[in-house]
């Protein structure tokens, strides 16, 4: 997939993947800096863990809605808007934490409005990719992205964030709004590719057609389970990292931002193994395979007191998450019919993440009452089943993609 790939994918496609480089670096900065703030505001687990809360709280509440949206309207548009409405939410918090007028329940409002444009900008920039690209390029294109994307938030934003943080508390915000006017102006680079189609229906009728698919759809729906499981326990304990990382660990702030270097380059690292590995065990095994990198980065992490092992942890956090995201992405987008990405997928992470803030504070409340590592234990332990059995969890996904192939 070298040179002849890169001219399938195209101009319009690598405009999307350099404005999600530039975002996902100042998002980076930005999910690396809010922690630390609120660290600087309390010690409560409880209120650490609002801060997940709140960025995740819009996924159960308007991801269905902006699913619909992204379906009826110029996705392009849509992107560049939410770019925009990021920019000054960001930069209104960068300035009042710079003038010392910052509260950690400014923090979970700031949150919430962020990760409110984050399900806006999120469901139209992946309905988009298919309209970019040939459906055989599809699995390069989603891993491109996911990679950029995810590496570009946890690789090279972090350190950025740590960096800026110890010169000026509120320049990791600020430097995230540059990010979204950056990301604006690639976008708006882009022609409209979306056809839209009249509006027949109302929105609510929309938000019901996409639950409808993907409860209709059952290896949508198997994989749309999985996550929501897996999501659950797994935000529980990292909605505290950290905690972790200053009271158990005993580190500090450089520490806390190799985490997420650490599983960038596991991102990084999965980006080259993923066409050997799909060509030799198959897109759904590659995703168990995937499962199991998780399950040992959750089981290590409470174990472990030395740092370096807990950043070379979060090395298989990351490739499990870049083999999963392609993947599953992929199957999804194939699965689908076009004019249905936006609410296939809105609906999706509805489910899949809208079970974070509850995640999140059932973690809160096991760190406060039982200790910092309980919810670690319990999330690594919640993986094991899903790892051992996941060749028949994943059995409705291998009969979709068989059924597929079949059809061509």
């Amino acid at each position: 997939m070298g040179r002849r790939a890169d001219r399938s994918i195209g101009r319009d496609f690598r405009l999307v993947w350099l404005s999600v480089l530039v975002s996902s670096t100042g998002d980076g900065m930005f999910v690396t800096a809010l922690p630390l703030m609120a660290a600087v505001l309390t010690r409560d687990p409880r209120l650490i863990a609002g801060i997940t809360i709140a960025t995740r709280l819009p996924w159960l509440l308007l991801a269905l809605v902006t699913g619909a949206i992204a379906d009826r309207m110029d996705r392009r548009r849509l992107m560049i808007g939410a770019d925009l409405a990021r920019l000054v939410i960001v930069g209104v918090l960068g300035v009042l934490i710079a003038i010392d007028a910052a509260n950690i329940w400014l923090l979970y409002v700031a949150a919430f409005l962020i990760g409110t444009g984050e399900t806006l900008h999120v469901n139209a920039g992946q309905a988009i990719i298919p309209s970019l690209v040939e459906q055989r390029h599809l699995l390069e294109a989603n891993a491109r992205f996911g990679t950029a994307q995810l590496a570009s938030a946890q690789f090279a934003g972090p350190p950025l964030g740590v960096a800026a943080f110890n010169v000026g508390t509120s320049l990791p915000f600020l430097a995230d709004a540059v990010s979204f006017a950056g990301s604006a102006a690639l976008v708006a680079s882009l022609p409209d590719v979306h056809q839209v189609e009249p509006a027949t229906t109302r929105i609510r009728h929309d938000v019901v057609d996409g639950m409808r698919f993907l409860w209709g759809n059952p290896a949508v729906r198997r994989i749309t389970t999985i996550l929501a499981v897996i999501n659950f326990f797994y935000f529980a304990a990292i909605s505290l990292l950290v905690l972790y990382n200053q009271e158990h660990l005993r580190s500090g702030p450089t520490t806390y931002s190799l985490f997420f270097v650490g599983s960038g380059v596991g991102i990084i690292l999965s980006r080259f193994v993923l066409g050997r590995l799909v060509a030799r065990v198959g897109q759904v095994r590659a995703i168990g395979i995937a499962f199991w990198f998780w399950a040992i980065m959750l089981i290590g992490t409470p174990i472990t007191s030395t740092a370096w092992v807990a950043v070379g942890l979060q090395v298989l956090l990351g490739m499990g998450s870049g083999l999963w995201i392609a993947l599953n992405t992929t199957i999804r987008q194939t699965l689908t019919p076009p004019t249905m990405l936006g609410r296939m997928n809105a609906a999706y992470r509805a489910v899949s993440w809208g079970v974070v803030p509850f995640g999140a504070a059932f973690g809160g409340f096991l760190a406060h009452r039982f200790g910092l590592l309980t919810p670690f234990w319990l999330a690594g332990f919640a993986m094991l089943p899903i790892c051992v059995f996941s060749a028949r969890l994943l059995r409705p996904v291998r009969i979709a993609l068989a059924e597929r192939d079949a059809a061509r």
